[in-house]
């Protein structure tokens, strides 16, 4: 019913550190899909890993920045992601599989901020909408535009200018991601995590621009979300106020960003805190395709209040409602990548 509202209290961070050791997450990858340049949904068995490309110093950030241009630049790969990730279970014999033992379907995305909200300096607000169907909660990003001022834009161009020069993405993709599972908390969570690039020996890498000054107050929130993302090493252009990356991108790796960055305590403090939210959530949800709205607005409380809407896409729900679970395996062994999810 639209208007109820339910509220979670935060607790000191020292009782997350307790609830799990953050070496416990340890994600299994299913598979990865890509996103073609109209933004499309391209079948998870044939998508690519972006390569690094060779380049030359010193790297522009600001070429081609043009006002409202750079705007729609800076937000050019924000797709409906969530629903990306559906189409991945519904085409995917693996995928399916894994949703039978799964309790959230996210992107890491929405998982970043929700454990980094302890660790926020700047108390940055957060609001996602939530549904619990079947026994699943699903998560996703509100739609809504940002209220964003023109640095705040200009370096989220600069962010995408810095990738499109260091990244080769396979033709005709604009992103990749892979599917990855793990426990957090008591739940099992399915993840959609963006791939940036992978290395000429595997590993994988997520790229990022900062600001020289700024490197110890940056990495610690990379670090959480590219350790949800089973990411191997964080690749920094250390930038200029006026855009320029003049020097080799700094080369970070997990274990060196944890022990000089992050610290085993605040990771257990993040890991603990994001597990303990979902706990609740599950528990807060009703069993039902309606949308909830999960907020965090500062202060020491995160609330629930429902819209009264529907959720799920109608085909997802034609896909699954009323339905025994061995019609779906066969319906899902019958699909085939000639046959892909419009």
């Amino acid at each position: 019913m639209a208007g109820q509202r339910k509220s979670y209290d935060i607790k000191g961070t020292s009782q997350y550190s307790r609830m799990q050791d953050y070496s416990s997450y340890q994600p299994s990858e299913l598979g990865t899909f890509s996103i073609s340049e109209d933004g499309d949904f391209i079948n998870c068995n044939t998508a690519k890993i972006p390569t690094l490309l060779d380049y030359k110093l010193p790297l522009n950030l600001d070429e081609g920045y043009n006002g409202t241009e750079g705007k729609d630049k800076a937000r050019e790969t924000t797709f409906p992601q969530w629903e990306k990730g559906l189409k991945w279970i519904h085409g995917s014999k693996e995928g399916y599989g894994s949703v039978s033992s799964v309790d959230i379907i996210a992107s890491r995305g929405i998982l970043k901020d929700i454990g980094y909200t302890n660790h926020n300096q700047y108390n940055n607000p957060w609001k996602f909408e939530a549904c619990k169907f079947k026994g699943k909660v699903y998560l996703r990003k509100v739609d809504e535009e940002e209220d964003e001022n023109e640095w705040c834009i200009r370096n989220s161009y600069w962010g995408k200018k810095f990738e499109e020069y260091l990244i080769q993405q396979e033709t005709g993709t604009k992103a990749t991601y892979r599917m990855l599972k793990g426990k957090i908390g008591k739940k099992t969570v399915l993840l959609s995590a963006e791939v940036d690039a992978i290395s000429s020996d595997g590993k994988y890498m997520e790229i990022k621009t900062c600001f020289a000054n700024k490197i110890g107050v940056k990495v610690p929130q990379a670090w959480w979300q590219s350790y949800l993302g089973k990411v191997d090493t964080l690749y920094y252009g250390l930038k200029t106020r006026q855009g320029m990356v003049y020097n080799k991108p700094t080369e970070i790796t997990m274990a060196v960003a944890l022990t000089k960055y992050v610290t085993k305590n605040r990771a257990n403090e993040m890991i603990g805190f994001t597990g303990d939210v979902l706990d609740w959530l599950y528990g807060a949800l009703p069993d039902k395709d309606e949308t909830w709205i999960l907020e965090y607005t500062g202060g020491r409380q995160i609330f629930l209040r429902s819209t009264g809407e529907k959720f799920l896409p109608n085909w997802y729900l034609q896909f699954i409602e009323g339905r025994k679970e061995e019609e779906l395996v066969k319906q899902v062994e019958a699909l085939t990548l000639s046959h892909p999810v419009n």
